[in-house]
């Protein structure tokens, strides 16, 4: 739920375990930002939509890039399996010989 804030609440810092924005940039693409000092100046205050949907396209990009390495990591895991199999191959046919 988000955290609504007072004028009085924006003065005094907020004691938080971590922190970070999603940001929307103009070309309508999201992204998480860790550096919540990088100074932003937003087009409008942030509705309920946004933060959900911005929230959303972070983690879903967020697991794609999982997926992508660990896709990866098989990929490299297969072509060296494959690559020993044609070694292996090799030694066999030449010891045929």
């Amino acid at each position: 739920m988000p955290f609504e804030t007072t004028t009085d609440a924006l003065r005094s810092p907020l004691k938080v375990r971590t922190a970070f924005m999603v940001v929307q940039h103009e070309n309508g693409e999201w992204e998480a930002v860790a550096d919540i000092d990088k100074p932003v100046t937003p087009e409008h205050p942030a509705t309920v939509i946004e933060m959900k949907f911005g929230a959303s396209e972070v983690v879903s990009d967020i697991e794609a890039s999982k997926l992508a390495a660990i896709t990866a990591h098989q990929l490299m895991a297969m072509t060296a399996q494959m690559q020993q199999a044609a070694q292996n191959q090799s030694i066999a046919d030449r010891l045929k010989l």
